[in-house]
């Protein structure tokens, strides 16, 4: 398959359409869509990165990443419908997360989902200390990974 991806604001219509199956999706696993967890409306494009993913002009898979701290981004409302459209996306937002300058991504996601966990992990993220709003949530797992350079 041939994947091919577009940088794009959260505004974009198809990263909406993605957000909204991420979002029913979410509630099935969790009984929480996240939505709270992502306001687009505070998206800054010199510091943040959104990307859609397309397999024959369809869009597959989406994601963002966000400024947390010092050379530290966030990966938020990664999703995929597409086998292989969300290892192709991750591996775009963490370029793309290179050339803004950052040297570590960071991301939470809800124990209970464990395909997302599972993910993850494949993909070389590993455990870490809670950060954030998700300090003191057990429900919640942390992950981190450097990013090469």
């Amino acid at each position: 398959m041939k994947f091919e991806h577009k940088k794009v604001e959260p505004s974009n219509e198809n990263f909406q359409l993605l957000v909204a199956e991420l979002n029913r999706s979410l509630s099935q696993i969790t009984g929480d869509s996240g939505e709270s967890s992502f306001l687009p409306e505070v998206f800054d494009s010199s510091k943040d990165g959104c990307i859609v993913v397309y397999l024959n002009k369809f869009s597959v898979a989406c994601g963002v990443f966000r400024y947390y701290q010092n050379e530290v981004c966030e990966l938020k409302r990664m999703y995929s419908n597409t086998s292989g459209a969300g290892s192709y996306l991750l591996e775009q937002l963490e370029c793309y997360a290179v050339e803004k300058g950052y040297k570590k991504a960071v991301l939470s996601t809800r124990r209970v989902n464990l395909k997302a966990v599972n993910f993850y992990q494949r993909n070389s993220y590993s455990e870490s200390r809670a950060y954030g709003k998700y300090v003191g949530v057990k429900r919640s797992i942390c992950l981190s990974k450097v990013l090469v350079t």
